[in-house]
């Protein structure tokens, strides 16, 4: 348990005194390897120094942060509390610095992507040629579940996906969800195909049973369900003859305009969500971030609204 104490004599040593940049590397990296010698290996120092370092920290904090059992050490109960504040600290640091300012004449732009399914069938295949059309850039591209929500506020550009457009979010993609199938699974189950297998992608699109319900079949039989986490497995499996799949449009369109899948029977589409782009901090975001946005919003053949031309 963390002494009450120890948070407010935090803030009053944050306040009051100098903690040395060096102090919290040592530190964070003796957290991370939970050894002196692998922290000193990775930052160019003697394990001595890494000691040093830490006692100062310790001594600047009033708190042990490390209890040495044996040949290892372990982080203390305050220790374990503070390090992924510090480790925090440090990867913003580190994305600051390399945001703003050049390294070796690049600039870095971060982008992070909710959606697996919309970076795989829709940005991956235009990155090619922003990199062409940017190439004194370098990129970091992350897709995490979490990108509209914990790393809002490190990204320079986040797509997200939404039910509706807000203030300050440009719309991209609008979805359509329907039903697809290969034409030889077609053919084989005509009419028949919604009591055969079925292909769901997991997460927060439209369910079979919702579908159906949506399209007045409430009735129908329903086949099995088989479930994948991505709508690219479920676009393969249908193209493989698998089932039928419950997909998104336009991440399917490609493959029904080449005829690899089609629409069956009594399957209109239904309004699905969007997928849009903001930018961080828009006010203070740097003339390059806007100049990549307004790329990616006239690749997506949208209009480029007046925040961003500017």
């Amino acid at each position: 348990m963390i002494r009450p104490s120890f948070a407010n004599r935090l803030s009053t040593v944050w306040r009051e005194s100098d903690l040395e940049l060096s102090w919290l590397a040592a530190f964070d990296a003796a957290a991370r390897h939970l050894n002196f010698t692998k922290a000193a290996d990775e930052l160019g120092l003697t394990q001595g120094a890494i000691s040093v370092r830490i006692r100062k920290l310790e001594q600047a904090l009033d708190a042990a942060l490390f209890e040495r059992r044996g040949r290892h050490v372990v982080l203390t109960d305050e220790g374990l509390a503070y390090h992924p504040h510090v480790a925090d600290a440090l990867n913003r640091l580190s994305l600051s610095t390399s945001r703003f300012f050049a390294q070796k004449g690049r600039r870095k732009i971060t982008m992070s992507c909710y959606s697996p399914s919309f970076a795989d069938l829709w940005l991956v295949p235009k990155l090619p040629a922003l990199f062409s059309e940017f190439p004194d850039l370098e990129f970091s591209i992350v897709v995490d579940y979490q990108s509209s929500g914990a790393r809002a506020d490190r990204d320079d550009l986040i797509f997200s996906y939404e039910n509706i457009g807000h203030a300050g979010i440009v719309p991209l993609v609008d979805e359509e969800i329907t039903a697809v199938c290969s034409p030889e699974y077609l053919a084989q189950h005509g009419d028949g195909w919604l009591s055969q297998t079925l292909i769901e992608p997991q997460g927060p699109r439209l369910t079979w049973p919702a579908w159906r319900a949506a399209m007045g079949l409430g009735d129908t039989r329903e086949g099995r369900v088989i479930q994948v986490n991505t709508m690219q497995a479920a676009l393969r499996l249908a193209r493989a003859g698998v089932g039928t799949a419950l997909v998104a449009s336009p991440f399917c369109d490609q493959y029904l305009r080449n005829n690899s899948l089609v629409t069956p029977p009594r399957a209109r589409r239904l309004p699905g969500k969007m997928h849009g782009l903001s930018i961080r901090q828009l006010e203070g975001a740097r003339p390059v971030v806007k100049r990549v946005a307004r790329w990616l919003v006239d690749a997506a053949g949208q209009e480029i609204p007046t925040f961003l031309a500017q």
